[in-house]
């Protein structure tokens, strides 16, 4: 089970949860686990751990109200849509077009995790994604980090950031990663446009600052950072930053603030 706790320094708390990996678990084989993460932290988004025990399989019906996109944190398993068989092994977005279904099976002695994270489609959205039928044709199955790297002025020249999810996938949805390693800072800023949120990968190890409050993100820790506020994060010498961003942005109109991400071809073509 996960515990739910929030920063000692509250102005407002930073809600932050640790999500538990099992390790391979003969006693449990064929089991999926699920357990639902931050409930109640952003409207019409609900994000759940899932745990799938080999040999076991894990079946996500069509779904033709909701958008469904997974993380894959560790271990390994095959995913399996109406386009693709991909083999998933270890750090991996994956996202299918709206109303289709999914299959997940993870073979004996391995346990596959990965955050589910389920959006509420409004009438807006579905128009939105109308718009954009190139987005929506077929599965985006992608290791971390084989996704497109970007710059940007609040972080420094030698962090690598990578954009998981662009806009116009998944309406109203933006996902990255950063990595640096210490003395560094991912510099602080605000956005009262969007929801974030901010995931642990494995060695991260930062500070993570909102306002007066302040909170610690270690490996697969999962944190809400206050709406509005002004936040940022330090990573010390020695230590590792490495985290996923995940941008909920308020309409269509607040995704204007992706465009301080400078993709690393088009400075360098510019």
């Amino acid at each position: 089970m996960q515990s739910t706790s929030t920063a000692t320094v509250a102005n407002p708390p930073i809600a932050i949860q640790k999500l538990e990996l099992a390790s391979p678990n003969p006693a449990a084989a064929g089991r999926v686990e699920t357990h639902e993460v931050l409930p109640g932290e952003i409207k019409d988004v609900i994000l759940h751990l899932v745990s799938i025990h080999g040999a076991g399989q894990h079946l996500e019906p069509a779904n033709a109200n909701h958008e469904i996109i997974w993380l894959f944190l560790k271990g390994r398993g095959t995913l399996r849509t109406q386009d693709a068989t991909v083999e998933i092994a270890g750090e991996t977005i994956a996202r299918a077009p709206l109303g289709w279904s999914w299959q997940i099976d993870v073979p004996a002695g391995e346990i596959l995790h990965g955050l589910r994270i389920c959006t509420k489609l409004s009438a807006e959205d579905r128009l939105e994604l109308k718009k954009f039928p190139q987005n929506n044709t077929s599965s985006l199955v992608k290791k971390f980090s084989d996704c497109p790297a970007y710059r940007e002025a609040i972080k420094s020249p030698k962090t690598t950031s990578r954009t998981l999810l662009a806009e116009n996938f998944v309406p109203r949805v933006a996902l990255g990663t950063v990595e640096t390693t210490g003395p560094d800072a991912v510099g602080a800023h605000r956005h009262s446009m969007l929801e974030q949120l901010f995931l642990g990968l494995q060695g991260n190890d930062v500070t993570v600052t909102a306002d007066a409050a302040t909170a610690r993100l270690t490996s697969f820790d999962i944190l809400h950072i206050p709406l509005g506020s002004n936040h940022g994060a330090q990573v010390a010498a020695g230590q590792k930053l490495h985290y996923i961003w995940m941008d909920f942005f308020m309409t269509k109109e607040g995704q204007d603030w992706l465009k301080m991400h400078k993709p690393l071809a088009e400075e360098k073509n510019g």
